[in-house]
Formats: C-alpha cells, sequence, structure tokens
C-alpha cells in the first residue's frame, strides 16, 4: 500500500491554454510521471514509470440536449481512428474533455487532429462551449441587476427599518455582478484563445511561443504618430506586427525591408471620400462594425498609395505597412496626432460606459425619489 502511494503523486495546476498543459503533460512523461486521472480540470494524478517521450492531446465529446444520431456515434469512430493511429485514451475530465497519449514515433502521426478540417472542428467545439458559459453567465447578471433594480423601487414604499434588513442584498448583486461579468469575460476570451491554438499544428504552436520568432509587447499609445513610431522602432529591430489589442502587440522576427506603418479608420476614410465629393459611409443597422464597406474602400486607397495590409483591430480601424520610400502618405500628417480613442475603448468598453450612464441615472433618481 505504502509502495502504491510512492509511485503515485497529485498535482494541483490550473492552465488556460489545452497547447501548455500539453506540454507540461510531456515534460512530465519526460521525467517519468504519465497522467492517469483529472479532477475538476486542475487536480492531475501522475504514476511513475521509465521516462519515456510521450505525445499528449485534448478533444472533447459532450453531447447536446437532443443530439443525433451522428453525435451520438461521433465518439465511439472517432476513438476507433485514433486507436488506428496508435493514440489511446488516458482519462477525462467532468466537462467531458478527453486526453489522449501515445509514444512518439519519428515517421509516425504525431497529431491527433491531423489535417487542418479536424483541427478547426475541434477548435469550434471548444470555442462554442466556453462561448456558451460566457452567455449564460451574463444572462444570470442581467436578470440578477433586473431584479435587484425592482426590489429598489419595491422599497421605496417600505419603511426605513425594512429598507435597512435589506442591505445585505444590495452588496450581494455588487458581488455577484462584478464576479459574473468577470467570469462571462474570462470563459469568452478563453473560448477565443482556444479557437486559435487548437487551430495550429503542433509546430505551428511551438513557433509561435518561440520567443526568438515571436513577441508580445503591453503599451498603451494614445495617439496614431506614437503608434508608427513603436511599430517603426520594432521594424527597425527586425520585429513585424503581426495582430494588435488595444494595448498588446503581437510581432514576428523578420530581416526584411525597414518597414513604416499607418493607421487607417471609418472617420478617414470618410474624410477622404468627402474631399472627392463621394458619399461617406454610414449605415445606421450596423452597430458593431459588421458592414465591410468602409473597410474595402481603406484597403483599395492602401493599395492604390503602395501600402500593404498589417492587421486590424475589432472593426474599428486597420494598420497598414510599407517599405520606407516607396509609399505615399495615405492621410493627411495632422491627423497623426489625433487620439486613438475609438481604438482603445472598444466595443466592450462602450457597453460599460453605457451601462455607467444608465445606472449613473437610475441610482440618481431612486436617491432623489427616497425620503
Amino acid at each position: 500500500m505504502n509502495q502504491s502511494r510512492c509511485c503515485n503523486k497529485r498535482i494541483f495546476r490550473i492552465f488556460f491554454s489545452f497547447q501548455k498543459e500539453r506540454a507540461w503533460l510531456e515534460e512530465m512523461a519526460g521525467r517519468g510521471w504519465f497522467l492517469s486521472n483529472l479532477t475538476l480540470g486542475m487536480i492531475f494524478t501522475f504514476v511513475k514509470g521509465e521516462p519515456k517521450k510521450m505525445l499528449y492531446d485534448v478533444d472533447r465529446f459532450s453531447l447536446p440536449k437532443k443530439p443525433g444520431l451522428e453525435e451520438i456515434r461521433r465518439k465511439e469512430l472517432f476513438f476507433e481512428l485514433a486507436q488506428e493511429m496508435g493514440w489511446q485514451e488516458v482519462t477525462h475530465d467532468e466537462s467531458m474533455n478527453y486526453y489522449f497519449a501515445k509514444e512518439y514515433e519519428e515517421d509516425g502521426v504525431n497529431e491527433l487532429c491531423n489535417d487542418e478540417d479536424s483541427r478547426r472542428y475541434r477548435a469550434q467545439k471548444f470555442k462554442e462551449i466556453y462561448h456558451i458559459s460566457a452567455k449564460r453567465y451574463a444572462f444570470w447578471v442581467m436578470m440578477t441587476a433586473a431584479v435587484s433594480i425592482w426590489l429598489k423601487l419595491f422599497l421605496l414604499s417600505c419603511d426605513m427599518s425594512t429598507r435597512l434588513s435589506m442591505q445585505w442584498y444590495e452588496w450581494f448583486v455588487l458581488i455577484y455582478v462584478c464576479l459574473g461579468n468577470g467570469q462571462a469575460v474570462a470563459a469568452w476570451r478563453r473560448g477565443v484563445r482556444c479557437e486559435r491554438e487548437l487551430s495550429m499544428t503542433r509546430q505551428e504552436w511551438e513557433d509561435s511561443v518561440n520567443p526568438a520568432t515571436h513577441k508580445v509587447v503591453r503599451k498603451l499609445i494614445l495617439t496614431n504618430r506614437g503608434l508608427n513610431r513603436f511599430l517603426s522602432r520594432q521594424a527597425a529591430e527586425g520585429w513585424i506586427l503581426t495582430e494588435v489589442t488595444p494595448v498588446r502587440y503581437f510581432f514576428e522576427k523578420s530581416c526584411g525591408e525597414k518597414m513604416i506603418y499607418t493607421m487607417d479608420s471609418k472617420y478617414l476614410v470618410n474624410r477622404r471620400r468627402k474631399a472627392r465629393d463621394q458619399s461617406i459611409f454610414s449605415d445606421g443597422k450596423d452597430w458593431v462594425g459588421m458592414n465591410s464597406d468602409w473597410e474595402l474602400q481603406s484597403v483599395h486607397d492602401a493599395e492604390e498609395r503602395g501600402w500593404s495590409f498589417a492587421c486590424a483591430l475589432e472593426n474599428r480601424s486597420i494598420i497598414y505597412k510599407g517599405e520606407e520610400g516607396k509609399v505615399q502618405p495615405l492621410n493627411d500628417g495632422r491627423y497623426d496626432n489625433s487620439l486613438r480613442s475609438i481604438s482603445i475603448v472598444g466595443q466592450y468598453g462602450a457597453y460599460m460606459i453605457l451601462c455607467g450612464l444608465i445606472g449613473g441615472i437610475v441610482g440618481f433618481v431612486i436617491g432623489v425619489l427616497t425620503p
């Protein structure tokens, strides 16, 4: 009994990336510890053995509420195919994430999902389950907030002792809304990350996290001129922009020509169209920037001046790159110092500001009505 305990151990660890989790499991196997069980997605049980070069991978097989025959049989068919390629099921967690392992083979199939279509399908499954969770969190947060507003209005007609006795609920709502919003955002972002990472091959992901070829810089830049200077400095050091968020910049190592950058937006596109006596882009039904009309115009204008597409930021702005001395200005230089507020605030930021204003108005009205 004691010998059995010595040959097993449990490790508590939380991962937000299946690729990092897989790499860690393979590292553990290289030290002679092999996964045997996983509880709650974070308690890993290992069994001791001879160190081996192992491969691990993951897929999920959770049924919807009303499964069809194809969905019921998919797991069986997948397991048969996986076994033919040498993969064996190790364990699964409470979310029906199944872990597979096989010993590394020099010329073998080292990917559980070894073609683009199967990787994309798996990535969509993980993304969908996390986004469903995010929507549930958001729904119950809104329901709780609605009940809180109704209760607050109801208490206006009650005596002071009753109001004081319900103060605990206000604190409950405040904490619940904060935690619920946090969970919703976290689940949504993890779904996006899962889709991106699980769509890659093993080699593509390893390259993407290699500090010699890729890096991420966290930086708040408020003006277009500041953005251009920052990106140009990175380009001079051999780093080319591949992706951007409001405060994070993703770069890839390159030995190409010295690059410069410029940023375009719907506002600037419409200014150019006005100068050419053309109609501006305005779609009252396009609330979150899904209509691509202005982006298409921006790409055409940029390519005519020698620029090439670098990346876009949430349908609100586009960053272009070009070789210094071979491109023409896309916009008037006076807009280089304009604030990037539209790029920094973003869709979620706008929602938060709107919710804050509505909450402030409701709170003010209730405060005035309360004796």
